[in-house]
């Protein structure tokens, strides 16, 4: 068992422990006049529980909550990322021969280093794509191998366009006169690992809940509850109430799926996958971006979906295969432009069939 946020436990836990110290220790008004051996021979004998012991209950309770609200968590499957796809952007602006050599040397290098997917681009002023992501790394080392110095044709570097062409994957940018990061190479190359836990909160909760009612119950009908023991319960109750809308968001998913409600789908398993990971889920939520048409965002969720479950490995891949390459924004306008201009030469030639058909008369 570990704790999601242990540092509730480390800040909250000192301070209910001083606040119940004084509770502990405190004295009520009628203890200053009299001595403990006449309040003693006083205090009429009652058959609830003392004032130490309730205090106890709620000190108890308290640290249950504290406990809940630290999130406590058993680890129940471990999922192990494929190595990220990256972008090698190789800087190709004016600079000496050597240099773009090393460039060049440094790239081939990190091919044969990194286990993923790997895309190439070039950029000076503008962004320039060598090779689409790949794992051939015999082809992408050659296009490496093989880049001319003439492609060096402007003084200007400007990496902020690599952010806007190269969304998804992480970028590495190469030039001449910069040493690569070790660290930064050696992380993207690791395997990314994390765990898929399940909550274990309820049972504090639950029995710091158990604690507050029997110490309220052996309450003297003459004393009052304290509204903060009244906030802590309804803050309690909201916790339970935590799990039953998350599943609720689940079943909506699931119900809008069957109706073929995609988008409203593809919403709810995107927020239900923030709050309860796995692989299950995000399989449904790819098939929900698939069915809306959201065809890269589907794709991109279906190569992260990370099980070890043969069976959906293998819908995983079937579902990939489904998936249509969407147009580009550049042919999607070649496209519009062509299609206007069939729509005028059409126009032209309707109108010359119709002057050779016609047969006008004679006007005297």
């Amino acid at each position: 068992m570990s704790f999601l946020h242990p540092e509730f436990l480390i800040w909250m836990t000192p301070f209910v422990g001083v606040l119940f110290y004084f509770w502990f220790t405190q004295k009520r008004h009628n203890e200053y006049p009299f001595s403990p051996a006449a309040l003693e021979k006083l205090r009429v004998s009652e058959s609830t529980l003392g004032s130490n012991e309730r205090n106890a209950l709620f000190l108890s309770a308290s640290l249950l909550i504290i406990i809940a609200l630290a999130q406590p968590v058993a680890q129940q499957e471990k999922i192990i990322d494929a190595p990220a796809s990256i972008t090698i952007a190789l800087d190709i602006s004016n600079q000496p021969l050597a240099e773009f050599e090393v460039m060049k040397k440094q790239a081939t290098s990190l091919v044969d280093e990194f286990e993923g997917a790997i895309e190439l681009v070039a950029f000076d002023s503008k962004v320039y794509r060598i090779a689409p992501s790949s794992k051939d790394k015999r082809i992408l080392k050659e296009l490496i191998q093989n880049l001319s110095p003439r492609v060096m044709n402007t003084e200007i570097s400007d990496e902020n366009n690599l952010n806007n062409i190269c969304k998804i994957f992480t970028i590495v940018i190469i030039s001449g006169n910069k040493n690569l990061d070790k660290r930064e190479i050696e992380s993207l190359r690791k395997p990314k690992e994390h765990w898929i836990y399940f909550p274990l909160f309820y049972f504090p909760l639950g029995l710091a809940m158990i604690l507050i009612a029997i110490a309220l119950s052996s309450m003297s009908k003459r004393q009052s509850v304290s509204m903060v023991i009244a906030l802590m319960l309804f803050a309690g109750e909201s916790d339970v109430r935590a799990g039953v809308i998350d599943f609720k968001i689940l079943e909506d998913a699931m119900s809008a799926y069957s109706h073929k409600e995609y988008e409203q789908s593809a919403r709810l398993f995107g927020k239900y996958q923030q709050l309860h990971d796995s692989p299950q889920v995000r399989y449904n939520y790819a098939n929900a971006l698939f069915k809306a048409g959201h065809y890269e965002r589907a794709r991109y969720w279906y190569e992260h979906v990370g099980t070890s479950d043969p069976k959906l490995r293998e819908w995983v891949k079937i579902n990939l295969a489904k998936l249509p390459i969407e147009n580009s924004e550049k042919l999607q306008k070649v496209v519009k432009k062509l299609e206007k201009m069939v729509k005028k030469e059409t126009q032209k030639v309707q109108e010359v069939i119709q002057i050779q058909n016609a047969t006008p008369l004679f006007v005297y």
